[in-house]
Protein backbone atom coordinates (compact mmCIF):
# COMPACT_ATOMS: atom_id res chain seq x y z
CA UNK A 1 0.00 0.00 0.00
CA UNK A 2 2.84 2.67 1.00
CA UNK A 3 4.36 2.09 -2.82
CA UNK A 4 1.21 2.19 -4.60
CA UNK A 5 0.78 5.77 -2.45
CA UNK A 6 4.64 6.47 -3.06
CA UNK A 7 4.42 5.80 -6.58
CA UNK A 8 1.18 7.80 -6.99
CA UNK A 9 2.68 10.49 -5.09
CA UNK A 10 6.07 10.59 -7.58
CA UNK A 11 3.64 10.74 -10.91
CA UNK A 12 1.58 13.39 -9.49
CA UNK A 13 4.78 15.78 -8.61
CA UNK A 14 6.14 14.64 -12.06
CA UNK A 15 3.26 16.36 -13.66
CA UNK A 16 3.02 19.40 -11.83
CA UNK A 17 7.07 19.52 -12.69
CA UNK A 18 6.35 19.28 -16.18
CA UNK A 19 3.46 21.41 -16.09
CA UNK A 20 5.56 24.70 -14.93
CA UNK A 21 8.49 23.72 -17.21
CA UNK A 22 6.02 23.78 -20.37
CA UNK A 23 4.53 27.01 -18.54
CA UNK A 24 8.72 28.13 -18.58
CA UNK A 25 9.34 27.64 -21.69
CA UNK A 26 6.51 29.18 -23.15
CA UNK A 27 7.10 32.51 -21.50
CA UNK A 28 10.74 32.58 -22.72
CA UNK A 29 9.68 32.03 -26.63
CA UNK A 30 11.38 35.07 -28.38
CA UNK A 31 9.53 38.26 -29.18
CA UNK A 32 8.03 37.99 -32.84
CA UNK A 33 9.87 39.50 -35.23
CA UNK A 34 8.86 43.35 -36.66
CA UNK A 35 7.06 43.93 -39.18
CA UNK A 36 8.83 45.13 -42.72
CA UNK A 37 11.87 44.10 -41.12
CA UNK A 38 13.95 41.88 -43.75
CA UNK A 39 17.10 40.37 -41.96
CA UNK A 40 19.71 38.52 -44.62
CA UNK A 41 22.91 37.02 -43.36
CA UNK A 42 26.14 37.52 -45.01
CA UNK A 43 27.81 34.92 -47.01
CA UNK A 44 31.11 34.59 -48.26
CA UNK A 45 32.57 32.17 -50.55
CA UNK A 46 33.43 29.88 -47.85
CA UNK A 47 30.26 29.75 -46.35
CA UNK A 48 28.44 32.10 -43.70
CA UNK A 49 30.41 35.33 -42.75
CA UNK A 50 31.48 34.83 -38.75
CA UNK A 51 34.55 34.94 -36.39
CA UNK A 52 35.65 34.62 -33.01
CA UNK A 53 37.80 36.95 -32.26
CA UNK A 54 40.41 36.83 -29.07
CA UNK A 55 42.45 40.36 -29.55
CA UNK A 56 41.88 43.98 -30.30
CA UNK A 57 40.90 44.60 -33.88
CA UNK A 58 41.34 47.20 -35.89
CA UNK A 59 38.29 47.76 -38.73
CA UNK A 60 38.41 50.06 -42.02
CA UNK A 61 36.93 50.12 -44.82
CA UNK A 62 36.33 52.12 -48.06
CA UNK A 63 33.00 51.66 -51.43
CA UNK A 64 35.13 51.44 -54.29
CA UNK A 65 33.23 52.67 -57.60
CA UNK A 66 34.94 51.03 -61.28
CA UNK A 67 33.71 52.40 -63.70
CA UNK A 68 33.68 50.36 -67.09
CA UNK A 69 36.56 48.93 -67.90
CA UNK A 70 38.22 50.10 -65.01
CA UNK A 71 40.73 48.41 -62.83
CA UNK A 72 42.75 48.66 -59.56
CA UNK A 73 46.16 47.58 -61.00
CA UNK A 74 47.86 44.61 -59.35
CA UNK A 75 47.66 45.04 -55.82
CA UNK A 76 47.53 43.39 -52.27
CA UNK A 77 46.23 43.54 -49.26
CA UNK A 78 48.44 43.15 -46.19
CA UNK A 79 45.66 42.29 -43.95
CA UNK A 80 42.36 39.54 -44.59
CA UNK A 81 39.50 41.78 -46.49
CA UNK A 82 36.42 41.26 -46.79
CA UNK A 83 34.61 42.20 -50.36
CA UNK A 84 30.77 42.42 -50.16
CA UNK A 85 29.67 43.47 -53.57
CA UNK A 86 26.81 46.21 -54.09
CA UNK A 87 25.97 46.39 -57.45
CA UNK A 88 27.45 45.09 -61.10
CA UNK A 89 29.96 42.09 -61.51
CA UNK A 90 33.13 42.45 -59.77
CA UNK A 91 36.13 40.45 -61.71
CA UNK A 92 39.01 39.63 -59.82
CA UNK A 93 42.33 37.46 -61.25
CA UNK A 94 44.44 36.41 -58.47
CA UNK A 95 47.74 35.47 -59.32
CA UNK A 96 48.20 32.72 -56.56
CA UNK A 97 46.40 31.53 -53.70
CA UNK A 98 44.67 27.97 -52.61
CA UNK A 99 42.53 25.74 -54.98
CA UNK A 100 39.27 27.58 -55.25
CA UNK A 101 41.30 31.33 -55.42
CA UNK A 102 43.83 31.08 -57.91
CA UNK A 103 42.55 32.72 -61.57
CA UNK A 104 39.37 34.58 -62.38
CA UNK A 105 36.70 34.92 -59.88
CA UNK A 106 33.38 36.57 -60.95
CA UNK A 107 30.95 37.97 -57.92
CA UNK A 108 27.56 39.56 -58.68
CA UNK A 109 25.29 42.13 -56.24
CA UNK A 110 24.73 40.38 -53.11
CA UNK A 111 27.94 38.15 -53.11
CA UNK A 112 30.95 38.32 -51.26
CA UNK A 113 34.58 36.86 -50.48
CA UNK A 114 37.23 37.00 -48.24
CA UNK A 115 40.96 37.71 -49.30
CA UNK A 116 43.70 36.67 -46.30
CA UNK A 117 46.11 39.27 -47.18
CA UNK A 118 48.95 38.82 -49.32
CA UNK A 119 47.58 37.42 -52.59
CA UNK A 120 48.82 39.95 -56.04
CA UNK A 121 45.50 40.75 -57.63
CA UNK A 122 43.58 42.82 -59.57
CA UNK A 123 39.77 43.93 -59.66
CA UNK A 124 38.23 44.65 -62.64
CA UNK A 125 35.17 46.03 -64.35
CA UNK A 126 34.52 44.15 -67.52
CA UNK A 127 30.81 45.18 -67.87
CA UNK A 128 29.21 48.50 -69.57
CA UNK A 129 27.95 49.58 -66.05
CA UNK A 130 29.59 50.80 -63.18
CA UNK A 131 30.85 48.05 -60.06
CA UNK A 132 30.61 49.21 -56.66
CA UNK A 133 31.80 47.19 -54.01
CA UNK A 134 32.02 47.84 -49.64
CA UNK A 135 35.75 46.89 -48.82
CA UNK A 136 36.47 46.13 -44.93
CA UNK A 137 40.27 45.70 -43.64
CA UNK A 138 40.12 43.34 -40.78
CA UNK A 139 43.69 44.50 -39.09
CA UNK A 140 45.01 44.83 -35.47
CA UNK A 141 46.06 47.92 -33.84
CA UNK A 142 50.47 48.37 -34.38
CA UNK A 143 50.36 46.23 -37.04
CA UNK A 144 50.52 45.72 -40.17
CA UNK A 145 48.71 48.92 -41.78
CA UNK A 146 45.30 47.53 -43.30
CA UNK A 147 46.18 49.13 -46.74
CA UNK A 148 46.62 48.02 -50.14
CA UNK A 149 50.37 47.57 -51.30
CA UNK A 150 50.56 48.67 -55.26
CA UNK A 151 52.78 46.46 -57.05
CA UNK A 152 56.22 48.62 -58.03
CA UNK A 153 56.53 49.08 -61.20
CA UNK A 154 59.49 47.34 -63.05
Amino acid sequence: MINRVSIVAAAGLLIVGLTSLSAEAQAQKPPPEPKGVKVTGLVSSLGGFSATVTTPLLLTGATVELEPGGQTGKQQFRVPTYIYVLEGVLVTDYEAGPVGTQGVQYHAAGQSFMDNGGWWHNHMNSSPKPVKYLMIHLGYPGRPDPIQKQAKDD
